[in-house]
C-alpha cells in the first residue's frame, strides 16, 4: 500500500484491534503511542480479549478498551459488534485474523491491516534447507501497517499499571525481600515444548537462594499446580513467594524485579515492557520468527539446533523425541546470565 492522504484535521476516532495473545498485545503499544502523538486530540479505542485487557486498560493514550468476552466467536456476534466501529475514521487491524476481518468488513472509513507472514514463518519450520532470512520483529511488522499514513513508532513497548497495583507491589516486596535483590521467575508457557523442565527451574532457584536473592514466581494457578516440586521449594523459603495475581499486579511485580527469567511467553514481553532485564529461554520456537524481547540488556538462550524452530507457536511434545532445545540448557548457564544482567545497565530502548 502506498502513502495515504490524511484528512484535513487528522483523525477523530481511532480503533486499534489486537485481540490476543498477551505478548502480541504488549507489542502493539509503540503503534498506539505513535498514533496518540500524531493526533493527540483523537479518541483512541483498543479492542482486545478481556483476559489481556490489563496491559492496555491503564495506558494514558487509550481512552476506551473494548473487551471481547471469551465466548464472542460467533459470526453474528462479531457482525453486531462491528457497528461500534462505524464512527471510527481510522481502524488499525494488527491481528488480521478471521474475527477482526469480520469486524472490519465493509467499514465505511480507512482500515489499515497487518501483513501476515505465515508462509515465511512456515518456511522456517518446514523448509529451513532453503535458508530463509530471519523475519522482521513483530514490532516492525506492526509499524509497517501504519507507515502509509506517515506514522513512525519508536522505542520499546511500555506497559502502564495503576497506582494501586504499584503501591501493592511495593509493599508486598518490601515485606518479602527485606532489602534483598528481587529476581522474577516465570516458568509458565502455553505449550509444553516452550517450557524448561521443572527440575531445572528448581536447580536455578536453589542457586539464586544460595546467593541471597529474593525470588518471586509468577504464573497462572494451573501452571503453579503443574509444578509441584518448584511450588514446594518456594513455599518453604521465607524469601520467596509464588504469585497468581491479576495481570495488573503481575506487571507491577515484574517492574520491581531486577531480572526476570522467562520462556518465550507473554510474560517475557510484559517484563521487558516494564523495563526489567530478561533472560529468555527459547525451546521449540526461535527469535528468528520475530518474537524476541524488545530493548537492550536482555539475554536470549536459544540452541539454534538444526530442528529448531520446529513450530511457530509451540507443541505438546518434541517431534524428535529428544527435546534437546531445552534439556541442554543448564541451570548454571542461566544463573550466570542472571548475574550478568544484575551488573549491566537497565534495559532500555
Amino acid at each position: 500500500m502506498g502513502k495515504i492522504v490524511v484528512p484535513d484535521g487528522g483523525f477523530r476516532n481511532i480503533a486499534v484491534l489486537r485481540l490476543s495473545s498477551l505478548g502480541d498485545v504488549v507489542l502493539t503499544l509503540p503503534v498506539v503511542h505513535a498514533l496518540a502523538r500524531a493526533w493527540p486530540a483523537a479518541t483512541l479505542h483498543f479492542w482486545v480479549k478481556e483476559e489481556y485487557a490489563g496491559v492496555v486498560r491503564h495506558d494514558p493514550a487509550i481512552a476506551h478498551v473494548r473487551m471481547l468476552e471469551r465466548d464472542a466467536s460467533r459470526i453474528e456476534d462479531l457482525v453486531s459488534m462491528s457497528a461500534e466501529l462505524e464512527d471510527c475514521d481510522l481502524i488499525v487491524d494488527l491481528h488480521a485474523n478471521l474475527r477482526t476481518r469480520v469486524l472490519t468488513f465493509r467499514q465505511p472509513h480507512l482500515v489499515l491491516s497487518l501483513k501476515q507472514r505465515r508462509l515465511e514463518r512456515e518456511r522456517w519450520v518446514r523448509a529451513r534447507w532453503t535458508r530463509p532470512r530471519p523475519l522482521p520483529h513483530v514490532t516492525a511488522r506492526y509499524a509497517e501497517a501504519v507507515a502509509p499514513i506517515g506514522v513512525v513508532p519508536s522505542g520499546p513497548p511500555r506497559v502502564t499499571v495503576p497506582a494501586a497495583a504499584e503501591d501493592w507491589a511495593a509493599a508486598t516486596l518490601a515485606a518479602l525481600a527485606n532489602g534483598a535483590t528481587v529476581i522474577a521467575l516465570c516458568p509458565g508457557a502455553r505449550h509444553a515444548t516452550k517450557r524448561w523442565p521443572e527440575e531445572r527451574w528448581c536447580a536455578l532457584d536453589e542457586r539464586l537462594a544460595d546467593a541471597g536473592l529474593a525470588r518471586i514466581v509468577l504464573s497462572t494457578p494451573a501452571e503453579q499446580r503443574g509444578s509441584p516440586a518448584l511450588a514446594a521449594r518456594i513455599a518453604a523459603d521465607p524469601r520467596a513467594r509464588w504469585f497468581t495475581e491479576p495481570l495488573e499486579r503481575v506487571a507491577a511485580l515484574l517492574g520491581r524485579a531486577l531480572v526476570a527469567v522467562t520462556h518465550d511467553s507473554g510474560l517475557m514481553h510484559v517484563a521487558a515492557a516494564r523495563g526489567t532485564r530478561v533472560v529468555a529461554l527459547f525451546g521449540s520456537t526461535s527469535p528468528v520468527l520475530g518474537f524476541g524481547p524488545v530493548g537492550e540488556g536482555h539475554a536470549v538462550v536459544c540452541r539454534d539446533l538444526p530442528c529448531q524452530p520446529c513450530t511457530v507457536h509451540g507443541r505438546e511434545s518434541c517431534p524428535k523425541g529428544h527435546f534437546r532445545c531445552m534439556t541442554t540448557v543448564e541451570p548454571g548457564e542461566v544463573y550466570d546470565l542472571v548475574r550478568a544482567r544484575m551488573g549491566s545497565s537497565p534495559a532500555s530502548g
